[in-house]
């Protein structure tokens, strides 16, 4: 792999901030931030998320050619392991002792989510059983995606699944939990007591984080841009080694990114197939969320666990939408990141089990509609 700076690292680089990419960074961007505006003089929940999230979706379904490319929103990953980690310092040894057991539930939350989910679209839709599988579970947009690619499923549906499904989390947890459940609605989190991070405490931060990143991505871990940051951050902050917290504005900002690169991805999708695509993740993402509710609801009667955190914790949404979440309203975000983290290992764990099922599957689809594979 390149060096960042060597010639192909700057060439990458080049490419990446050249006239036409810029251009549809910035206009991205800025659907992203007005529409942050515009629902946060309305009130919404997650206003900056939420609106970057929706403008682009529709813009660029419509065809704006806006992009909020990948290498951003992992810099931005990287802003918000770091707000983690200073949550996961905050984290007493009362609350910690209950966690084993709901990250127990976070690994059978996968089986039984994907299974509700599996029965629903075999029953009701047209769809064949190994992309009815591939789509049921609940995470791991890009390796699942991969995965389809790969075992000759229909891999640009199961995308578009899954990257609606996690758009259409962002926006049902606040709805479930402030409209269904009735639960009050949190501020902002504070800003750190201990007030903004020195800025040799920042370089320690950084020199920690990089190389964890770099060993994470060797290691093929998900999510290493917000793990590596996260254990740096954690593991400096709980002996005290620093103190301080990055400014609050940051949250906003990262909301904003992360809205936008997820309202983005749909650039270039057929009109027609959005819609189809999009109905079948309303459904599939409604009986997840129902199971999640379930999950959540017996984690606060047997545990005690406060019932925002556990619905944003086994909602079946990506880790960094969901920890932002948690993060930009103060709902423990330490206890939420760590068992999305779970719930991810678990879904990339099941893959290699369950890919000689199935190619399996494929085979038998295609033999019976007469089209054996080569």
């Amino acid at each position: 792999m390149s060096a960042p700076w060597d010639a192909a690292g700057r060439a990458v680089w080049a490419e990446r901030l050249s006239g036409p990419n810029l251009k549809r960074l910035v206009l991205g961007l800025a659907i992203g931030a007005t529409g942050g505006f515009i629902f946060h003089l309305l009130g919404v929940p997650l206003a900056w998320m939420l609106g970057a999230l929706f403008f682009n979706m529709f813009a660029t379904v419509a065809g704006a050619p806006a992009d909020v490319p990948i290498w951003l929103r992992m810099i931005f990953l990287s802003v918000v392991g770091l707000f983690l980690g200073e949550s996961f310092s905050a984290a007493d040894a009362e609350s910690l002792s209950r966690w084993p057991a709901t990250l127990a539930m976070a690994v059978a939350y996968v089986p039984v989510g994907a299974a509700v989910c599996y029965v629903m679209f075999r029953a009701l839709s047209r769809m064949d059983r190994a992309t009815s599988l591939l789509i049921s579970m609940p995470g791991g947009l890009t390796a699942i995606a991969m995965f389809a690619g790969e075992a000759g499923s229909d891999e640009r549906r199961v995308a578009l699944y899954h990257s609606l499904r996690v758009a259409l989390v962002v926006v049902a947890a606040p709805v479930v939990a402030f409209g269904w459940l009735g639960l009050a609605q949190p501020e902002h989190a504070p800003e750190n007591p201990a007030g903004l991070v020195a800025g040799l405490d920042l370089a320690l931060l950084i020199g920690l984080a990089l190389p964890l990143i770099w060993l994470f991505r060797r290691m093929n871990l998900p999510v290493p841009y917000l793990m590596g940051p996260l254990i740096a951050s954690a593991a400096l902050r709980f002996p005290g080694v620093i103190d301080g917290g990055l400014p609050g504005w940051l949250v906003e900002a990262a909301l904003v990114v992360t809205g936008s690169s997820i309202g983005t991805r749909f650039r270039g999708v057929p009109l027609r197939f959005f819609a189809e695509t999009a109905l079948w993740t309303l459904a599939g993402t409604v009986l997840l969320m129902v199971v999640s509710v379930g999950f959540a609801g017996f984690a606060t009667w047997a545990l005690g666990i406060d019932l925002f955190a556990a619905l944003l914790a086994f909602a079946p949404g990506g880790v960094a939408e969901m920890s932002l979440i948690a993060i930009s309203i103060d709902a423990d975000p330490a206890f939420v990141a760590t068992h999305h983290l779970t719930r991810i290992f678990a879904v990339l764990f099941s893959l290699p089990l369950l890919s000689g099922l199935i190619r399996r599957l494929i085979r038998e689809d295609r033999r019976a509609r007469g089209f054996p594979r080569e």
